[in-house]
């Protein structure tokens, strides 16, 4: 009997979704065209074609990966999100999927969650000494809001978890809540939640509920609206300490941010301890004979980088700082009286990391952008 289509379906699934894993993919893409369907996988911040299979193919390999992770395979008109369990997929990972409609059929979009791997304390992330340091001392503080911001795939998430460990380790105990979207890792000591909007649990909604728990330390994922912003500074006026994200091209930029959301400058200035930028830069390949080897270079498959490592400016509220936001200042001005504070950009943190010889100027610029 002839083999029928979703047969290979089932074994090119498994094939990608491995071929991605050993690789160190942090993604894959599945993305449908109008000549067949192109499947990408992101490592180390880059994507990288991985092949390029007949469009014959295109519905099974689709409805094998909505199956996996208990999606509706006959729904392809609206996006959906769902989970593969690693003991569903027989890797050491779980994984999230999210489909999403295109004019060439279902576009699929995997992220790998590694159970264990990667950095989990602030020493493992690999920051500056000042830079960890400053975090730390942050952390350490029974009140205030500590903020992180960067680009999608930049750690910030990483740096949150490490930063929950740090607290639950500490001298100490301390009640900690969390809302996310969603939860990515599971922390022991931590009551975390999971935001839900169909139900109208958004953040704003579950941070107000989280203050009746009587809770010390909260996280929440980011603040995206003004409601969320103005619950989450004056829990950190009250008593809390509060971590979370703001989307901002730098960390003085986040005041910027925030004003602009509506929140008082004196809550800001009051409120705010720190604010933590982070970017993810390449690493150059240790091999030894990785440039004879070129492309057969087992560590970096001929890229010249093989993992990342992170810049990070941190930010404190500094009294020149405090009197920009209160005149409510404008980004250049806010720029300004951040780099007097100190600390080093994360230009300047990108370029200690290329004079020992660890990333490029290559690399920094396709990060930062050139000057």
């Amino acid at each position: 009997m002839p083999q029928t289509p979703e047969a290979p379906a089932v074994t090119v699934v498994e094939r990608l979704l491995r071929a991605a894993v050993e690789a160190g993919a942090s993604d894959l893409h599945i993305d449908p065209s109008e000549h067949g369907v192109n499947v990408r996988m992101r490592r180390d911040g880059v994507l990288e074609q991985l092949e390029i299979l007949p469009d014959q193919i295109r519905e099974h390999l689709v409805g094998r990966v909505k199956a996996l992770a208990d999606l509706l395979v006959y729904r392809t008109d609206v996006p959906q999100e769902g989970r593969i369990a690693a003991e569903r997929s027989g890797l050491p990972t779980d994984i999230r999927v999210a489909t999403y409609p295109t004019v060439f059929g279902e576009r699929i979009a995997v992220r790998f969650d590694a159970r264990e791997a990667g950095p989990r304390t602030i020493d493992d992330i690999g920051f500056e000494e000042i830079v960890a340091n400053s975090l730390r001392g942050a952390l350490d503080q029974p009140d205030g809001v500590v903020l992180v911001t960067g680009p999608s795939g930049s750690g910030k998430t990483t740096t949150l978890y490490a930063s929950l460990r740090h607290i639950v380790n500490g001298t100490r105990a301390r009640s900690i809540m969390t809302v996310e979207d969603p939860i990515e890792r599971r922390v022991q000591g931590v009551t975390q939640t999971q935001t839900d909007n169909v139900a109208g649990l958004d953040f704003a909604r579950a941070l107000r509920s989280l203050l009746r728990q009587d809770p010390e330390v909260l996280l929440v994922g980011e603040i995206r609206d003004r409601e969320t912003a103005k619950i989450a500074l004056e829990a950190g006026l009250t008593g809390h300490l509060v971590l979370s994200t703001v989307h901002a091209g730098t960390a003085p930029l986040v005041f910027a941010r925030l004003l602009e959301m509506g929140v008082e400058p004196f809550v800001l200035t009051t409120a705010v301890r720190g604010v933590l930028a982070q970017r993810l830069v390449r690493r150059r390949c240790d091999q030894a004979d990785c440039a004879e080897r070129g492309a057969n270079c087992p560590k970096c498959r001929g890229s010249g980088y093989h993992g990342r490592i992170p810049i990070g400016e941190w930010v404190p509220m500094t009294a020149g700082l405090r009197k920009v936001v209160l005149s409510r200042g404008d980004g250049s001005d806010l720029t300004v009286a951040a780099s007097e504070a100190g600390g080093r950009s994360l230009r300047e943190s990108a370029e200690a990391l290329i004079a020992n010889g660890m990333t490029t100027h290559e690399e920094v610029n396709r990060v930062l952008g050139s000057r």
